[in-house]
């Protein structure tokens, strides 16, 4: 502990001399040659403190020890010839400095002594952090990764909102253009900064000025930039009237924590980097899969690398980087982003995020380094805990092709689609959103038993009959080839095709150059371009081709089981030309077993669940050549009951 300047100190003691020679009975101090001690004052700070002072004697001289004040006590207080002596020095309770007198004395001579001067200075208004310095490493595990700071005040304290960031060195022109505010700066997590609240700290204050220690937790986020990173974080008085002091009761107004972060290791543009890159991220997402590094990368089984001879390689600088990749079981906590250093995979085509422990109870963020990706086809990020898209995410829309984003922690529809939709990212053609629930067991949905069963957070819940319009604006993505929208907490109907045609879809027979576009109207389909009537079993009705709507065109994969949805199966989807490929009995008409909706009702499509006459021979006939007339696709027959593929002639089809 450091004191104020040696003049001042001489001033104090001089006064304190005078007066405790005033106030000592038996004069002055008398030096024999037989007691002697090393030091005859003593300085300290207010906190309680001890002191050693070495009594030196004759082996026969018996000495004691008297003190002037009750803060002061000395152990041994008597004894013979020479020994260490301790003197206890309690903390102040007072904003003042304090003095005592300690004599040490020959009982058998009280001429004989010796008098130890003690000066102890009080408290002014202080907030002492014990290590002002601290040094972290530049990356760890998410539950190391904070600072446990202790810090003595007797005054309520907080930390100061504004942060001062600095760097080590300077940065590079290249760097400086590359880096980005959020690598130099707010690595600090101040939301997550744990300090003991006002009462608490109150509570803990005696009066007079007396200090308590208390501990406060600063979490950090990683290093990736080859910088050192300097967080000064200010400690301020909950009271902006109070004046603080510094140890040496000189007056200050700034109190820091000073944080130094070690660099990261400088991932270079090469495939040397791309492999430092994959390794790094890998440790730092704590990932149960490993591989042996000290083989060659080509060789590990969640890397795919560009060839030289893939004639779909972004440029001939690609050959021998990361093509793919794929991270799985993981475990990133939330308040965590996926690691910066995916940016560094600069030709990526395809990245896999899957398998987060404990999604379902953690609301994760993405992080906006994925949206740097210029080469991105194909992503996915499943079972992660995503509640929400980075901002920049759109910026994936003109590389896009397939997505992935089943088994997150949405709410509903519009949190994707207000970034997702056809006129952002038109060259998507797989859409994968599955899963999107937060309670695996949820099989009601009235109101009496959601909270109980979910907790509160249910996942993607959306009642169709009363909020289409996020679902209809996806059935018009005319481009999907896969929509997949299972096992979400969808409830209420489908949209019917008398509001399908109100919001826009014509049929197939009015969509312009449709055999051109559709090559399938060409032959097997060919009953959607006609005004032939089709029967459907046990609905005592009939459906002409030409009303048809086209709808999802393209889509070989449409799948919405395993929700809470009621009402009949549209026309739209009963007579789509790739129904069959769907799946229909698994990953259409199949809703949640035994599943109720918020009004209590039992799930499922009245027109197939409850129709005990309904089957497929309206869609591709009843046999290979019987009553293919009557039937909507009769070619099909031989590809989904005969075995084989589409064939034989065509019936009449006027």
């Amino acid at each position: 502990m450091k004191f104020k300047n040696k003049i001042v100190y001489g001033l104090v003691l001089g006064a304190f001399a005078l007066a405790s020679c005033q106030k000592d009975e038996d004069g002055p101090t008398i030096s024999g040659d037989s007691l002697t001690v090393d030091r005859e004052e003593i300085l300290v700070g207010p906190d309680r403190i001890h002191e050693t002072v070495l009594v030196t004697a004759s082996d026969d001289l018996e000495w004691v020890t008297s003190s002037s004040r009750f803060f002061v006590s000395t152990t041994p207080a008597n004894g013979t010839g020479s020994a260490e002596v301790t003197f206890v020095i309690d903390s102040t309770l007072e904003a003042g400095s304090r003095t005592a007198q300690v004599r040490i004395m020959n009982r058998n001579d009280e001429s004989e002594r010796k008098i130890i001067n003690i000066t102890q200075f009080g408290y002014g208004k202080q907030i002492l952090p014990r290590k002002p310095e601290v040094q972290i490493e530049s990356s760890a595990s998410y539950d190391d990764r904070y600072i446990d700071a202790t810090i003595t005040t007797n005054v309520a304290f907080k930390v100061d909102p504004t942060v001062e960031y600095e760097l080590g060195e300077e940065l590079t022109p290249e760097d400086q253009a590359s880096l980005s505010e959020s690598d130099l700066k707010n690595w600090i997590r101040m939301d997550g900064i744990k300090i003991p609240s006002a009462e608490e700290q109150n509570a803990e204050l005696d009066s007079k000025d007396r200090p308590r220690s208390f501990d406060i937790r600063i979490p950090w986020e990683m290093n990736t930039i080859p910088y050192t990173r300097i967080a000064k974080i200010k400690l301020v008085p909950t009271d902006p009237d109070v004046e603080l002091v510094d140890k040496d009761g000189n007056p200050t107004g700034e109190v820091y924590i000073t944080v130094t972060q070690e660099s990261a290791q400088r991932i270079t543009d090469d495939r040397a980097g791309d492999s430092l890159a994959v390794v790094m991220i890998n440790e730092k997402i704590q990932s149960m899969i490993s591989w042996d590094t000290s083989e060659n990368m080509t060789n590990w089984d969640v890397v795919t690398l560009w060839e030289e001879t893939d004639e779909d390689k972004p440029s001939e600088e690609a050959v021998g980087r990361v093509r793919s990749v794929r991270f799985s079981m993981f475990n990133l906590q939330e308040g965590e982003t996926f690691p910066r250093e995916i940016r560094y995979l600069k030709y990526l085509e395809s990245v896999t995020l899957q398998s987060n422990t404990n999604r379902q109870i953690r609301e994760m963020d993405l992080g906006e380094e994925i949206g740097e990706l210029e080469h991105l086809k194909n992503l996915t990020v499943n079972s992660y805990g995503l509640k929400g898209l980075p901002a920049n995410f759109v910026r994936l829309g003109q590389t896009l092709e397939k997505l992935d984003l089943g088994a997150n922690n949405f709410a509903k529809l519009t949190d994707i689609t207000t970034v997702v939709n056809k006129t952002n990212f038109p060259k998507l053609k797989v859409l994968k959103l599955s899963g999107n629930r937060r309670n695996d067991t949820t099989g009601e949905l009235n109101t009496e038993n959601r909270e109980e069963l979910t907790g509160g957070e249910l996942g993607m819940y959306q009642n169709l009959t009363t909020d289409r319009q996020a679902f209809i604006d996806l059935l018009k993505w005319d481009a999907l080839e896969e929509l997949s929208l299972s096992y979400e907490l969808f409830e209420g109907s489908l949209p019917t095709d008398e509001e399908m045609a109100a919001a826009g879809f014509v049929t197939y027979k009015e969509t312009p150059q449709a055999e051109e576009k559709y090559p399938l109207l060409q032959d097997t389909c060919r009953w959607l371009l006609t005004d032939r009537e089709v029967a459907l079993p046990g609905m005592n009705r009939k459906v002409k081709g030409s009303e048809v709507l086209c709808v999802l065109p393209y889509a070989k994969v449409f799948a919405i089981n395993l929700n809470f949805l009621t009402g009949d199966v549209p026309d739209w989807i009963l007579f789509h030309p790739y129904l069959q490929e769907w799946n229909p009995d698994s990953m259409i008409f199949n809703q949640w077993e035994d599943g109720k909706d918020t009004q209590g009702n039992s799930v499922g499509f009245d027109n197939v669940k409850n129709n005990p006459d309904f089957g497929y021979g309206y869609y591709y006939g009843n046999g290979k050549e019987a009553n293919r007339s009557e039937a909507a696709y009769p070619m099909y027959y031989n590809k989904y009951v005969g075995g084989g593929d589409e064939g034989g002639t065509w019936p009449d089809q006027q």
